[in-house]
């Protein structure tokens, strides 16, 4: 991606982020989540937040350090390609088990509460075309659009948190501990997988105009832990700890309870905005964020339409697998989301000590060129 002109501000960058990673957070997470902890779900968020901030300063060290290239092409510049594509793998393989986990997740949405009709074949080819266009249409048009979607998005979130506030019971979200800090622990886990995810700053920081600052991150990793923490507490409250892990969407169902006064119920078409919003983004950008890696130079900041043919079709082959929802929603809360959460460790600890080694070798290098050119 030489001479590659920037084109986002951090604002915008980080609207694209909270539109897709809100997605994750607010319908993925949650019930695996409750599942998990309980009703020491909402302490475990609590918990992890101070861990995250760690990791975002590491996060914050890779930015600072890495030229406007980004991480991922420094690596390739300065220690080749064989150990380019060793780092790159495993966040290839996050982006596009991300992306699928995502829209088969949609999928199965739809066709419980909307589409039940419809043969999932269509669904799936719909929703497929319509993340290609999203994809095709460039990092530049999904930031756009997220400065559209997202305030909409907002306002409906504090709207159902207003209006259900008659039906929630604080109470429910006591006592904590009950069953001792294993549970607390291991919701700390799923919070951890979600929180980390604002890793994908790292790879959208060749398209930021301004230096990506530490307010910035912190303003978004608090954004996104409200995303977690707002919807789950309220779903507890609502709902009851035990009843609301029972629940596949507890967001959705939040929605479905919705009333106001005695005439005005059923609103919850406006979900469908908010998932389909985020989905199309979330699925869009990591989509192209896969192109990327299989692009040297981009063509007005969007990817070889043959490329992204090729990454859907791949998609679409997976979605057309028929695979109980049972599995599904076991292998995320099984194995997807601890092993995200391990991945996001691990490779920003790991991109950390490289950029750490990158720095102290290019300040001992500068050392010796001073003292050559020193008078003797």
């Amino acid at each position: 991606m030489q001479s590659l002109i920037k084109i986002l501000v951090p604002r915008q960058l980080f609207l694209l982020l909270i539109l897709s990673t809100g997605l994750l957070n607010h319908v993925i997470l949650i019930p695996n989540l409750l599942q998990a902890a309980g009703r020491d779900s909402w302490v475990s968020v609590i918990v992890a937040y101070p861990i995250s901030l760690i990791f975002l300063w590491l996060i914050y060290f890779i930015v600072k350090n890495s030229p406007n290239e980004g991480f991922f092409q420094m690596i390739r510049q300065r220690l080749g390609k064989s150990v380019s594509i060793i780092i790159s793998i495993p966040a290839i393989l996050f982006l596009f088990l991300s992306a699928f986990i995502t829209l088969r997740d949609l999928m199965i949405w739809l066709k419980a509460y909307f589409l039940g009709e419809t043969a999932v074949f269509v669904i799936s080819f719909i929703l497929i075309l319509a993340c290609f266009l999203v994809t095709l249409a460039g990092v530049k048009s999904m930031a756009i659009s997220s400065g559209f979607l997202l305030p909409l998005v907002m306002l409906l979130g504090i709207f159902i948190a207003l209006t259900n506030t008659t039906v929630k019971d604080p109470h429910l979200l006591f006592p904590i501990f009950a069953d001792g800090y294993v549970p607390v622990l291991k919701g700390v886990i799923y919070v951890l997988s979600g929180l980390l995810e604002i890793y994908i700053v790292i790879l959208l920081q060749p398209f930021s105009q301004e230096q990506i600052k530490f307010k910035h991150l912190f303003i978004l990793l608090t954004a996104i832990t409200g995303l977690i923490f707002g919807p789950l507490s309220a779903a507890i409250m609502e709902f009851g700890p035990t009843e609301a892990a029972h629940f596949r969407y507890p967001a959705y169902e939040q929605w479905r309870v919705l009333s106001i006064g005695e005439y005005i119920s059923h609103l919850d078409f406006f979900a469908l905005y908010q998932w389909l919003a985020g989905a199309l983004i979330r699925i869009g950008l990591f989509m192209y964020l896969l192109g990327i890696f299989f692009t040297k130079k981009l063509k007005h900041y969007r990817l070889n339409p043959k490329l992204v043919g090729v990454i859907y079709l791949l998609l679409f082959g997976l979605m057309i697998i028929k695979l109980e929802s049972y599995y599904f929603y076991f292998a995320i809360y099984k194995y997807f989301l601890p092993a995200c959460m391990v991945f996001f460790l691990l490779q920003i600890l790991l991109s950390a000590l490289i950029v750490s080694v990158l720095k102290k070798r290019d300040e001992k290098q500068h050392g010796k060129n001073n003292k050559l050119e020193s008078p003797t």
